[in-house]
């Protein structure tokens, strides 16, 4: 009797985690107990002000080697059998969402309608001059582009897709840093796995991890979520030696769930979600965005990553599973959605890729071709 007792609730168990056989064995998931989630929460709140997310500094991985021109059909990339592109839609946040988190965060709805900007086009004559060959048009471009800050001005900050993504800063061993993070699905977030999971120094979980949609300049209009847990690929865990593009990018992806803001609202209920995509082929339009505080001379730009800031443009593939992009933004636009369907005011952006690393000096982002084996898998494992 206690032996099949056993099994039937270990059963029903299994089943009401949503387990995965296949996945959970194939991703990583960071532990944390009901207990340590409510403690961490204040916690959270406390130490992210505005001002400690205003000062952390933005991340990036840098492929140390000698910059690999792109050459189309060189022997570094690889072709294969496509399957059928999938995609989830994105979402609407609560009707009332705007008017109740204005009540709660009047300061930063303040700061922020009240700080008229312009839209602002950066490094326009190395993006208008850098071209490709018209007969490359199919098989992508390499570093051409178009880049420009997004919500400096008050009629973007406040839509989706742009609301959507945010800053997602935690803290390291050596101290406070910053990437870029999307809202999807399920109150969850997805970013690089780089930007929460320390590989392969360490192999352990950055710490005190939170996320801020709609950040603009020091304000924070849908307040701060905590992120209680994340989950990456094994494969990124079980990485070694040095940042590589060609062989680490297609690993760097990690979703992460997150707690209700300092009022008790969920990330989906605040700004809505984005949807995904994956299995698509290499070459797509992609507005790939974040908050970079570098550009790609690892120079700061501007109020570095106090913005949201995009570069337009048509990915191409770098290698197996490997996209890469034109764009002019660096550190601390990891973990920055490549979205598909672009269109402001409207849910049709689709989360394609995140930036993972680049080469310093030369004009493109590289990411994670989105696939079944990356983004799938994590968010069947996790519940996205």
């Amino acid at each position: 009797m206690t032996s099949k007792y056993y099994v039937l609730v270990t059963t029903v168990f299994l089943l009401c985690a949503g387990y995965n056989a296949q996945a959970d064995s194939s991703t990583v998931s960071e532990e944390a107990s009901a207990a340590d989630v409510n403690k961490n929460r204040s916690k959270t709140f406390f130490y992210w002000t505005r001002d400690s997310i205003a000062k952390a500094p933005g991340i990036m991985m840098i492929d140390k080697r000698k910059p690999i021109p792109f050459k189309k059909n060189s022997s570094n990339i690889t072709t294969n059998t496509m399957p059928m592109p999938t995609s989830t839609a994105g979402g609407s946040p609560s009707p009332d969402s705007n008017t109740i988190h204005r009540q709660a965060y009047g300061n930063d709805w303040k700061k922020l309608e009240t700080e008229f900007g312009t839209l602002y086009l950066e490094n326009v004559e190395a993006t208008l001059t850098v071209k490709d060959s018209p007969t490359n048009v199919l098989t992508g471009t390499e570093s051409t582009y178009i880049n420009y800050d997004v919500n400096t001005i008050e009629a973007l900050w406040k839509i989706h897709p742009h609301k959507w993504i945010g800053r997602l800063t935690f803290t390291t061993p050596s101290g406070d840093a910053s990437c870029s993070a999307t809202a999807i699905s399920n109150n969850h977030i997805v970013t690089a796995a780089h930007c929460v999971f320390d590989t392969p120094s360490r192999n352990a979980w950055y710490t005190n991890k939170a996320f801020t949609p709609a950040y603009r300049n020091g304000a924070a209009p849908y307040g701060t979520f905590p992120v209680t847990s994340c989950r990456v690929l094994a494969d990124w865990k079980n990485l070694s030696g040095s940042y590589n593009i060609s062989t680490w990018a297609r690993y760097d992806v990690a979703v992460c769930n997150v707690d209700t803001n300092s009022i008790g609202k969920t990330l989906n209920a605040a700004v809505g979600w984005a949807g995904r995509s994956w299995d698509n082929s290499y070459e797509q339009v992609h507005f790939n965005a974040g908050y970079p505080a570098n550009d790609v001379n690892d120079e700061y730009l501007p109020s570095p990553a106090q913005y949201l800031r995009a570069c337009t443009a048509e990915s191409f593939q770098q290698a197996t599973d490997t996209l890469g992009s034109g764009c002019f933004y660096g550190r601390g636009i990891s973990g920055g959605p490549w979205l598909k369907n672009y269109a402001p005011f409207q849910l049709l952006g689709k989360v394609n890729s995140v930036n993972s690393g680049l080469f310093i000096g030369q004009h493109n982002l590289y990411g994670a071709r989105f696939t079944s084996s990356n983004i799938k898998v994590l968010c069947d494992a996790e519940g996205c």
